[in-house]
C-alpha cells in the first residue's frame, strides 16, 4: 500500500446498512470489494474530534485514487442534523486538510485513515458522517 499527500481517498457510490448500537458502521462501494468501516469518532483536547476509519479492498485488484476528486479530503464532513450544522475537515495554515491521504490500495489490503474536525458542542453525542460517493452514516457516537 502506498500513501500520497494530495488526495484523501476516492470512493464509488455506495449503499449503507443502518448501524446498530455497538456496531461499526460500514459503507460498501460500487466497486466490488471496496468498503469503509468507521472505527471511532473521538473528542480530543483543543476542541477537536478525530474520525478514524478503515478502507478495505477485498477485491483481487489494486484500486487507484490519485487523480479522482471523488472522496477528496475537503469533501468529508460531519453533519449535526438536530442543530442544522456541518463541520468540514479542519485545515492547516496553508489550507491543506488535516487528514490522511491515499493514492492507491493494493488488492486484499486495508488502509487506516483519519480526518480532524472542529468539535461539535458537548451536548452532541451522535453525529452523521458524510464521505463523498456514499450515503451519510447517521448516529455515529462521539466518544472521549
Amino acid at each position: 500500500m502506498r500513501l500520497f499527500g494530495k488526495s484523501l481517498l476516492v470512493l464509488a457510490a455506495a449503499a449503507i446498512a443502518a448501524p446498530a448500537f455497538g456496531q461499526e458502521p460500514e459503507a460498501k462501494g460500487s466497486i466490488p470489494g471496496l468498503s469503509i468501516v468507521i472505527q471511532d469518532l473521538k473528542r480530543e483536547r483543543g476542541n477537536s474530534v478525530i474520525l478514524r476509519f478503515q478502507m478495505i479492498n477485498a477485491s483481487d485488484k489494486t484500486i487507484g485514487f490519485k487523480d479522482s476528486r471523488l472522496g477528496a479530503g475537503d469533501g468529508v464532513y460531519l453533519i449535526d442534523n438536530a442543530n442544522k450544522t456541518t463541520y468540514p475537515v479542519a485545515r492547516n495554515a496553508e489550507g491543506k486538510c488535516l487528514c490522511s491521504a491515499i493514492g492507491e490500495l493494493d488488492k486484499s489490503a486495508r488502509a487506516n485513515l483519519w480526518a480532524k474536525f472542529a468539535a461539535p458542542p458537548e451536548t452532541v453525542t451522535r453525529i452523521g458522517v458524510v464521505v463523498p460517493g456514499f450515503q451519510p452514516i447517521d448516529g455515529v457516537p462521539i466518544t472521549r
